[in-house]
């Protein structure tokens, strides 16, 4: 689908998005664990429902009803009422939110362990195979995206239920954005590793195309003295760094982070060298080319194919992010046009 970034009279800048189709097996998944927590709550000897600490992370009564009031509040006043300067409230979303999925007794955390195990059963042990009547006739899952597939549907129940328990955790939208954050971070945690690996089957072809051609280009200009077949005084080693750094980072908020640090230091970089001078569009996806040459990440079509999967609409539309997103985006569909490099991507004069 099409996500418009920009537009000014007669150009508009658009993302091309897949379509994201939620599969209704997280449902009756979703339902099995709360039904499953509701008979566990039923059966405990847990005292009456416990009062809130204000009502900014009021608690609402499908919340757990298990756990000592005061140690359980008392939790979540530690970290409600720290100094900003101690706490920035991006910290303070995320320690609680943490807290509440890692409470093997709250709502949230009961759905997000099930729904978490559920996938890892469906990945071992092939589960889906065993529940595709609950399909209802549809289309079976492609094999190729189970995992991603996964992981959109256990980020948006696990969400779904912490905001419904939660309600302060929704008053805003930013409240929301950085709780849907803290969600992503956990799930990510415990399903990086298999997401990525689709992202990498899927694009070996074009990441492999790319390696080969920088290997060319390298072996090409070996006898020339000039490191990578660009001049060392144009490029970035900041630039570098923040790409580079991608795969160190398992969530979208991360890596989109390098990527606009990526952008910023190429512009910066280009600003000292060639101050007085302007940079159009094209001069910009050169150097950006010139950058991911350099870099020779590992995977980055892989990288970019999983920014297209997960990043939020709420992200890419907040600026610097989309836009560095399809530059980086743009620079790899130009480099794969190439049949090679050397005659193109020549220092900046």
């Amino acid at each position: 689908r099409e996500l418009k970034l920009l537009e000014q009279g007669s150009k508009t800048l658009v993302l091309v998005r897949p379509e994201i189709e939620c599969d209704p097996r997280w449902v009756v998944y979703a339902d099995e664990a709360r039904q499953s927590w509701e008979r566990m709550s039923k059966e405990s000897s847990s005292g009456s429902a416990s009062s809130s600490i204000g009502s900014f992370f009021l608690s609402s009564n499908n919340d757990n009803q298990t756990t000592t009031p005061d140690l359980r509040y008392g939790k979540d006043a530690d970290i409600i009422k720290a100094d900003s300067a101690e706490l920035a409230v991006r910290e303070k979303v995320f320690l609680l939110v943490n807290r509440i999925l890692n409470d093997k007794m709250s709502l949230p955390g009961y759905i997000y362990r099930h729904l978490i195990l559920k996938h890892k059963r469906i990945i071992m042990f092939d589960e889906n195979a065993s529940d595709q009547s609950l399909s209802d006739g549809e289309d079976a899952i492609d094999s190729s995206r189970i995992c991603r597939t996964n992981a959109h549907n256990i980020i948006k129940h696990v969400t779904a239920t912490l905001l419904e328990v939660r309600p302060g955790l929704s008053s805003s939208s930013v409240m929301t954005e950085l709780s849907a954050d803290a969600v992503e971070l956990l799930v990510f945690g415990e399903l990086y590793s298999d997401i990525y690996e689709e992202f990498v089957q899927q694009t070996k072809e074009q990441d492999t195309n790319l390696s080969n051609k920088v290997r060319d280009l390298c072996d090409h200009v070996k006898d020339s003295g000039v490191e990578s077949g660009v001049e060392s005084s144009t490029i970035s080693q900041s630039a570098i760094a923040a790409l580079r750094a991608l795969p160190q980072v398992h969530t979208p908020a991360e890596k989109l982070s390098h990527c606009v640090g990526f952008l910023e230091s190429i512009s910066e970089h280009f600003s000292t060298l060639y101050q007085g001078k302007c940079i159009d569009a094209d001069t910009l996806l050169v150097m950006v080319c010139q950058h991911v040459v350099a870099s020779n990440v590992d995977h980055l079509h892989a990288e970019v194919a999983f920014l297209e999967e997960f990043s939020r609409d709420e992200q890419l539309l907040s600026g610097k992010e989309g836009y560095a997103l399809i530059t980086l985006q743009a620079s790899l569909h130009y480099l794969e046009s190439l049949e090679e490099f050397f005659n193109v991507l020549g220092p900046i004069r």
